[in-house]
């Protein structure tokens, strides 16, 4: 849909409605097989306090964070193998979020040598709110199970995750900034810098995405007993 202040509103209608089912539907029972359980839960809880989305959103004052149309299709690929296919990114990935950030300041230190302790804090950042943003909002319901397997206790999701979690961060960080106190100067200059990052992205979308995606361990298994 284009950038209206109308659609935005459904947009953000629909994140409401999704997350609120996605937590409401989360299985128990699965998590507690798991030692690890309550550590996950007591880090979800920390990154929920950390990260948290407020009713009240001024759409005018949102950042504009332009995704180019081969990183939507991505975005949408990516949302078909996982919801309708039932497939899953294989981890852990390479590059993984922290390499591909590093990736990009090498970079921009390169091309502009003097913007790289600019270039080199919003890398920080960006790794960051991915660590927290991502078991609260970032993963679709049959992904949680995933998580808790692959990032056990002092395990970031950045050292884990790759490209196509990335990705999904940059559709949320327009609410996630508008929540941060940033002045409007700043704001600018980070906008500038989070698309060219995403131009960055787009160039090396070969390199960094996965074409295809893995069949998760529980369906594989109910398929081929449906076979036998």
């Amino acid at each position: 849909m284009k950038h209206t202040e109308e659609n935005m509103r459904k947009k953000h209608d629909l994140d409401e409605k999704l997350g609120n089912d996605k937590n409401a539907k989360i299985p128990r029972g699965s998590l507690a097989k798991s030692k690890t359980t309550n550590v996950s839960r007591g880090r979800k809880r920390r990154n929920e306090s950390v990260i948290k989305e407020k009713p009240a959103v001024d759409l005018e004052k949102l950042v504009n964070i332009q995704i180019p149309p081969t990183l939507k299709k991505q975005l949408v690929d990516d949302c078909e193998f996982i919801t309708h296919l039932g497939k899953l990114v294989k981890l852990p990935r390479t590059p993984n979020v922290k390499g591909i950030l590093k990736n990009y300041f090498d970079y921009r230190l390169k091309k502009c040598g003097l913007m790289g302790d600019s270039v080199e804090e919003i890398m920080k950042g960006l790794s960051c709110y991915f660590d927290k943003a991502l078991p609260v909002m970032l993963l679709y319901k049959n992904e949680h199970q995933q998580y808790q397997e692959a990032c056990p206790a002092n395990v970031f999701p950045s050292a884990i995750y790759g490209a196509e979690h990335l990705l999904r961060l940059f559709v949320k960080l327009p609410e996630l900034l508008f929540h941060a106190s940033i002045e409007e100067k700043t704001l600018v200059e980070l906008q500038a810098h989070l698309i060219d990052f995403l131009r960055f992205l787009q160039k090396n979308q070969s390199t960094f995405f996965l074409s295809t995606y893995h069949v998760a361990e529980g369906i594989e298994n109910s398929t081929n007993k449906q076979g036998d």
